[in-house]
C-alpha cells in the first residue's frame, strides 16, 4: 500500500498506521491460505465475525487473529500426518517470513513476519486447531477487510449462529473488551434462534461448560462494568473512532439483551 493511502485510511478510521497496514496483510495472507488449503480449514473468531457478518451492519472493528479449525471432512485422525500437511502448506506462503509451527496441545501456531510500509517489523499469527469441534454450518463466503479494499477472498467460515455461540463462550471465559463488543453487535444480526441454540448446545458440551453459563455471563458483566474504563482503554484502539462506545452503557445493554433473549439450552 502507498504510504499516502495508508495515512489517509488511518486518519479516516482513527486506527493506527500499523493497524491499517496489518489489516491489508491479514487480507493478503488469508487469500494465500485459501489458495493453499481451500475448504479444509474454517475461519473462526473475531476476524470471521467482523469481516463477513458485522461488516453488513457497518460496525466492524480491526481483528488480526487468524484462527482456523481443521475440518474433519478433509483432515483425518492421524495427528502426525495432519501436522506434516499443515506445515508443508504454510511453507508455500509468499512474502512473509514464516516461522513455526509451535505445537500447543492440539494447536499449531505459525508466526508470519513482515516489514510494513513504515519500516517496522511486525507479524501475523496463524493458529490451526486440530480438535475439530462440532458445528451447525460452515460454508465458503466472501471475506474482505471493512477498511482496505485489497485482496478480498473466498474462505470457508462458520455460520453467524456458530460464531455467536463461540463468542459467548469466549466472553464467559475471559470478559475481554473485544468479545463484549463482538457479542453486543452479533446479537443484532439476523440469525436463526433455533440454529443458535443448537450451536450453543454443541459448543457447551464440547468445551464442558456449565449449562447455567448465561447466569454466569450476566454476573461477570456486572463485575466487569466496574472496570469499564480499563475495558475502554484496552479495546478502543481496535475500534474505528466513530464506533467507540460508552462502555458502561454497552455492558449494561448487553446484559439486558442476554437476559431478554433467555435462550433455551437445557
Amino acid at each position: 500500500m502507498e504510504l499516502e493511502m495508508l495515512r489517509y485510511l488511518a486518519a479516516k478510521t482513527g486506527l493506527s498506521l500499523n493497524y491499517i497496514s496489518k489489516d491489508e496483510k491479514v487480507s493478503y495472507l488469508l487469500s494465500q491460505i485459501w489458495e493453499i488449503f481451500g475448504e479444509s480449514v474454517i475461519l473462526k473468531g473475531g476476524t470471521a465475525l467482523n469481516r463477513v457478518y458485522l461488516s453488513k451492519l457497518k460496525v466492524s472493528r480491526f481483528s488480526e487473529d487468524l484462527d482456523l479449525d481443521c475440518s474433519v471432512d478433509y483432515f483425518g485422525h492421524d495427528l502426525d500426518e495432519n501436522i506434516r500437511n499443515i506445515k508443508a502448506g504454510m511453507q508455500e506462503v509468499k512474502d512473509f517470513d514464516v516461522s513455526g509451527p509451535k505445537i500447543l496441545h492440539r494447536t499449531l501456531r505459525f508466526d508470519c513476519h513482515y516489514i510494513n510500509e513504515l519500516g517496522n517489523r511486525d507479524r501475523l499469527r496463524v493458529e490451526f486447531y486440530l480438535s475439530k469441534p462440532p458445528f451447525v454450518e460452515a460454508k465458503p463466503a466472501l471475506v474482505k477487510s471493512p477498511f482496505v479494499d485489497s485482496y478480498p477472498t473466498i474462505f470457508r467460515v462458520y455460520s453467524p449462529e456458530d460464531l455467536l455461540a463461540r463468542k459467548l463462550i469466549a466472553l464467559h471465559n475471559r470478559m475481554d473488551g473485544k468479545d463484549i463488543y463482538d457479542v453486543f453487535y452479533a446479537l443484532k444480526l439476523d440469525f436463526d434462534t433455533e440454529k443458535f441454540e443448537n450451536a450453543l448446545k454443541l459448543a457447551l458440551d464440547f468445551y464442558r461448560i456449565d449449562r447455567n453459563f448465561f447466569e454466569n455471563v450476566t454476573g461477570k458483566l456486572d463485575e466487569v462494568r466496574k472496570n469499564a474504563r480499563y475495558i475502554g482503554n484496552s479495546t478502543n484502539h481496535f475500534i474505528p473512532k466513530y464506533l467507540r462506545p460508552n462502555w458502561v452503557e454497552m455492558i449494561e445493554s448487553l446484559k439486558g439483551e442476554i437476559e431478554k433473549h433467555k435462550f433455551q439450552i437445557g
